[in-house]
């Protein structure tokens, strides 16, 4: 059975699987419902997913909430640098176009453009966890998946370390400058 750190990661990982077939880097995974795709084991939950079984530690869990860490601590099995980089991306393509188009609506809509970039920025870390100390690339064995070599053969550049903390800096700033503009929800 497949590991992940946070219900967070799980869902990422199943929106890679399921987008595996298409041109999108991830698509929409299908919500967790408890009792139905999520039930509880003595020590993790299982996810029931088009990804297959996936087990998440109650402990795992509990420590990333607490520490405000979405994906999970050290790093991940489940998805591989390049992945983390294009999951980034899509976050971020999201929040710029719901920020482009957001006119001071509902708390809702600010919140979940704050979200957006949050997750752009935290996915940004993920990638960059495969970085060996003073290195500008990850090693090979950080890119395993398809998805990710092949991302990664169109793109040199995508999981380089100037570029990923290029893409940081502009989220993190975008982010700061859309709660300047529109309040911090």
């Amino acid at each position: 059975m497949l590991t992940a750190r946070t219900l967070a990661e799980a869902q990422v990982y199943v929106s890679l699987v399921i987008a595996a077939d298409t041109t999108v880097p991830a698509a929409e995974p299908p919500d967790i419902v408890p009792g139905v795709n999520l039930t509880e084991g003595v020590e993790a939950w299982t996810l029931t997913s088009p990804a297959g079984e996936i087990a998440i530690s109650y402990a795992s869990e509990d420590a990333c909430r607490a520490l405000g860490v979405w994906f999970g601590l050290g790093v991940s099995r489940l998805i591989d640098a390049a992945q983390w980089a294009m999951v980034a991306q899509t976050y971020a393509r999201r929040a710029l176009e719901a920020d482009m188009a957001y006119n001071g609506g509902s708390d809702q809509d600010r919140f979940l453009i704050e979200k957006q970039w949050e997750a752009a920025a935290e996915a940004v870390g993920e990638a960059l966890k495969f970085m060996p100390d003073g290195a500008q690339v990850p090693p090979d064995e950080a890119v395993w998946s398809e998805f990710g070599r092949e991302a990664r053969a169109r793109n040199p550049q995508l999981i380089t370390r100037t570029k990923l903390a290029d893409d940081l800096e502009y989220y993190r700033g975008t982010l700061s400058d859309f709660r300047a503009l529109h309040g911090n929800g």
